[in-house]
């Protein structure tokens, strides 16, 4: 049985592999502005449509983008609920607090010294 804290981190990782990618981000920004047709998403990007199709199947795994079936086409919108946003944001709010007292100990070092 896998835990929860497992679970999060599986969440977390997949949504930081799949954002890596310059062209998924792009993908992820077009999906944004409400549901797109494939065909739709691959218009003006450097690579073919079957190399599109991977990319959103990369999204879909991690949980970013969702296929809803309408009539003959399929169209793909960001994911109501995605889990691994989440966990990336809880993530990189941390990572940057622990900057944020970081950046805050060497101000206060720093004016120490100048005072001294």
């Amino acid at each position: 049985m896998v835990s929860a804290a497992a679970r999060r981190e599986d969440a977390l990782n997949r949504t930081l592999l799949a954002l890596a990618d310059p062209t998924r981000r792009r993908l992820v920004e077009r999906v944004a502005s409400g549901p797109v047709r494939a065909t739709d998403l691959s218009r003006g990007l450097p690579i073919s449509r079957p190399a599109v199709a991977k990319h959103l199947r990369v999204l879909r795994g991690a949980g970013i983008v969702t296929a809803v079936p309408q009539g003959r086409e399929v169209l793909y919108q960001l994911a109501e609920e995605p889990d691994g946003l989440g966990e990336a944001r809880a993530y990189l709010e941390q990572i940057s607090r622990g900057w944020d007292h970081a950046l805050a100990a060497f101000k206060r070092f720093a004016e120490a010294e100048d005072s001294e």
